[in-house]
């Protein structure tokens, strides 16, 4: 099957009106292209140094700058669908932790402390005016 992120993948399946706007370029030229935009994402950010080395990647293609940015940001965005968050624990994504999770609860529970005193300093505050 075809495997997430793939180049061909990123077109046909998630933009196919793009797929076939991108047919001027030679057969699998656009989708080699965003292959190696995506595996840049996959590295770390998409820095400008290697914004550059694609667009250059794009020219020695014959990709038109406009095209080889769109066929960039369909790869960001491909890479974010790939990695949105799931709840359910899985090997690629376990289980928040113990401790995290206590740390957010306790930061909860700070927070509607703080906040019930805060209301009721209003309403002893509102009663001594009125």
């Amino acid at each position: 099957g075809k495997r997430a992120g793939g180049g061909g993948y990123i077109l046909g399946a998630r933009w196919p009106t793009l797929a076939r706007a991108m047919g001027r370029y030679q057969e699998n030229v656009a989708a080699e292209f965003t292959r190696a935009a995506y595996d840049r994402i996959q590295a770390g950010i998409l820095r400008l140094d290697d914004r550059r080395a694609l667009s250059v990647r794009a020219e020695g293609l014959g990709i038109r700058e406009f095209d080889a940015q769109l066929l960039i940001a369909c790869a960001v965005r491909q890479w974010a669908l790939d990695r949105r968050y799931e709840p359910i624990a899985s090997a690629e994504a376990p289980r928040l932790s113990f401790e995290y999770r206590s740390w957010m609860r306790g930061w909860m529970r700070f927070a509607i402390v703080v906040g019930s005193a805060v209301a009721i300093d209003a309403v002893i505050i509102g009663r001594w005016f009125w």
